[in-house]
């Protein structure tokens, strides 16, 4: 069964919602597992991808910005509006809207802000995988 964590930040701005998905991602690569990023939009997978590489002076990640049903060659990549086949480790969501078919996935990551619009969001993406027949773990930060 897939495993889905929803991390409720205390922060408001939609770039530590980023920061925060980088950090997860480094802590899953550095882990050994496959990541893709799921963004809405091409300007949120460029402002990510731009984030990857510079935001921690100490690290590394390797990735690439992936559109359609492409695989991905390297073990993180940012995917935008749609997943990949390939992605069915672990997936950091981004988007407004809960990930499709999450049931091939072995770990989908929500990352909650406070804002107000953001929060009705994650509230749907909440009910959308506990109607789905799974128990989503909130986890306060």
């Amino acid at each position: 069964m897939t495993q889905i964590n929803f991390y409720n930040l205390q922060q408001e701005s939609e770039q530590d919602r980023r920061l925060f998905a980088c950090r997860l991602a480094e802590k899953a690569y550095s882990l050994g597992h496959r990541v893709c990023i799921l963004t809405g939009d091409d300007t949120a997978a460029s402002q990510l991808d731009s984030l990857l590489w510079s935001f921690s002076p100490t690290s590394f990640i390797p990735h690439e910005i992936i559109t359609g049903d492409h695989a991905a060659s390297t073990r993180v990549s940012v995917a935008v509006n749609k997943l990949p086949a390939d992605a069915t480790d672990v997936v950091i969501n981004l988007s407004d809207d809960a990930v499709d078919d999450f049931e091939s996935i072995s770990r989908v990551n929500e990352i909650i802000i406070q804002d107000p619009e953001l929060l009705e969001q994650a509230r749907a993406r909440f009910r959308y995988y506990h109607q789905a027949g799974t128990r989503p773990e909130m986890i306060k930060l």
